[in-house]
This record gives structure tokens, sequence and C-alpha cells, in this order.
């Protein structure tokens, strides 16, 4: 352990404060999802056809 720097310690209850608050809202978040039955879903993202142009055009 001498000589051996493993970083700034005063960081660490920081740290595990914010992610113990991290975590909580994942599980609540995961919970209540469950019991109401829904699923999450991913977001989607809107198909506009414009990649396409691009490429018909020579421009990609």
């Amino acid at each position: 352990m001498r000589g051996r720097q493993d970083g700034p310690l005063w960081a660490l209850p920081l740290q595990q404060l914010v992610y113990r608050q991290l975590m909580y809202l994942v599980v609540v978040q995961s919970v209540v999802t469950a019991l109401i039955g829904n699923r999450l879903r991913w977001q989607r993202m809107v198909r506009t056809g414009e990649a396409a142009a691009l490429v018909g055009a020579g421009r990609v």
C-alpha cells in the first residue's frame, strides 16, 4: 500500500450517497411498474426517410 495513491477519499461518501439515492429511485420505479403491470417501452425515434434521400443524392 505504500507509494500507491487510490484517489481522493473525500469523494467516497458523496458518491455513496448519490449512488444509493439513484438505486432507490430505480427500485421504486421497477416495483411500481411491476405492480401496475405496464412494461416500460423504449423511446422510439420518428422515421422521416431523410437518410435514404441523402444516400440517393450521393451526399453521405
